[in-house]
């Protein structure tokens, strides 16, 4: 953010038109800069111009998906006046359309694949169903427009499926949807859009889409999965499960540009009904353990069926597939998912209570990517957990020194305060860290005048009505 500090310091000085310029300037050199059209939407806002600014933002929504501001600005918005229409910004938002296929592969989806075609009506110019299925899906399809249908025969392999139907995609780009998802209809207008901002790129761009996994009640946000690229680019997949997009070159270049945007599938096939009922791990397990046999060195093959194994409640083959993973993913300099083999060897190991070999992984993620949420959180899960044991071992020590002195005759004194207040003390002292607030002032309270006690003790309780007195302001303050 270095670079554009002039034009930060122009809008916080309220040189608003001067900002705008230079960020006219400065987006036409780098279009696919989020956060220039961010400063841009800004800038609008401030000169009360909602209308423009609300298709700045849309801009910058569309290029960083996982943007903070979102919720903040566009509730702001609806209190700014429209402003008059600013054809100049229409023309910077300007891009030369390009034609999309969404190519579907399906195998006996004949309860989803209406949902998902309809949802793609409008977004797309051609929908492709790349299709083994033996029910009634490809019927069910072709009673949709834009529909084309390309029959193949299953034979374990996604990877080639895909690339046959790369073989039959005509447009200029191709996104791939399972037939379990559907387009956000908010996103419609995406697909295209996306498509075109980024077909000028000189890198051939691989864009990651933003999934909604539908899981047990709760909606956790994906952006791993590249599903839309060039179709006329020399791209192709290459793996028989979790496939990847890549040049002739393979999976581990530097020949593409990986970008995540805001293209939302909403997605419920990792159900664990639907994986039970398909038996979804059972193959995808299966069909890795003959990537490993035919790629043995390839650490994302590692990584996937230890993931697949632990879905399975195959916890020790996991974790020897976990390992195996780290081990090659480190001698592979461009293996881009050294985080995830982290975190899955961290919950495998916390969950047996390895804590120091927990504490490890976690320094380890950390080592290599220091900014991964995740191993923050799971360190802090290690510490805590590390912190419940101290405290029992310390219970135990505080108990056991009770029980001791009655019967210690050592040539060194005891200290007899331990059996007369210490003790009983710091077994208050253990219900305070633990949050048990009435507990510790009882015990304080009850040993407060023993000799040598009243300073510490009260001091102690003082503590105690200090915080009983802000948890009851916190509790009285009104609730948004």
């Amino acid at each position: 953010m270095s670079q554009y500090n002039h034009i930060i310091s122009l809008i916080q000085t309220n040189y608003l038109q001067e900002a705008e310029n230079e960020l006219f300037l400065a987006i036409k050199q780098s279009p696919l800069e989020a956060q220039l059209w961010v400063m841009l939407g800004e800038t609008l806002l401030l000169q009360q111009q909602a209308g423009a600014a609300k298709r700045v933002f849309d801009r910058a929504w569309l290029l960083d998906p996982q943007a903070k501001w979102v919720n903040h600005i566009y509730k702001a918005m609806e209190k700014i006046p429209q402003g008059n229409p600013r054809p100049d910004v229409e023309d910077l938002l300007y891009v030369p359309k390009v034609t999309v296929t969404a190519a579907i592969l399906s195998h006996n989806e004949a309860a989803d694949i209406a949902k998902c075609i309809i949802a793609l009506q409008g977004a797309v110019d051609e929908i492709l169903l790349v299709d083994s299925s033996t029910d009634e899906t490809r019927s069910l399809a072709m009673q949709f427009p834009k529909v084309k249908v390309v029959p193949i025969l299953w034979e374990d392999n996604f990877g080639a499926a895909r690339n046959i139907g790369l073989q039959h995609v005509q447009t200029d780009w191709v996104i791939w949807i399972d037939a379990d998802e559907v387009l956000i209809p908010e996103d419609v207008n995406a697909i295209r859009e996306a498509a075109s901002v980024f077909n000028q790129s000189e890198i051939i761009p691989a864009l990651h889409v933003w999934h909604l996994n539908r899981i047990n009640g709760t909606v956790q946000h994906d952006f791993s999965q590249v599903r839309m690229f060039p179709a006329q680019r020399g791209l192709r997949y290459f793996g028989r499960i979790h496939e990847q997009i890549a040049t002739e070159k393979g999976i581990y270049q530097l020949d593409t540009y990986r970008r995540a945007v805001k293209i939302r599938l909403d997605h419920h096939g990792y159900e664990p009904a639907v994986l039970q009922s398909k038996g979804k791990l059972e193959r995808n397990l299966r069909l890795l353990k003959l990537m490993i046999e035919e790629e043995p060195e390839n650490p994302g093959h590692w990584l996937f069926y230890g993931r697949e194994s632990l879905g399975l409640g195959l916890e020790d083959q996991a974790l020897e597939s976990l390992i195996e993973a780290e081990r090659l993913g480190l001698q592979t300099p461009l293996f881009g998912r050294m985080p995830e083999i982290y975190r899955f060897l961290i919950q495998i190991v916390l969950q047996r209570k390895n804590y120091s070999e927990a504490e490890a992984f976690c320094h380890k993620a950390l080592g290599h990517s220091p900014d991964f949420p995740d191993a923050h959180y799971l360190l802090a899960q290690v510490r805590m957990r590390q912190a419940d044991e101290l405290l029992q071992l310390a219970e135990t020590s505080i108990k056991q020194s009770l029980t001791s002195l009655p019967n210690y005759r050592g040539s060194v004194s005891a200290d007899y305060h331990i059996g007369e207040w210490k003790a009983a003390t710091s077994l208050g002292e253990l219900a305070m860290r633990s949050g048990k607030l009435a507990k510790a002032k009882q015990i304080f309270t009850q040993f407060k005048e023993k000799p040598g006690a009243t300073e510490i003790l009260s001091a102690k309780l003082n503590v105690i009505e200090t915080e009983r007195q802000r948890l009851n302001q916190a509790e009285q303050q009104p609730k948004n």
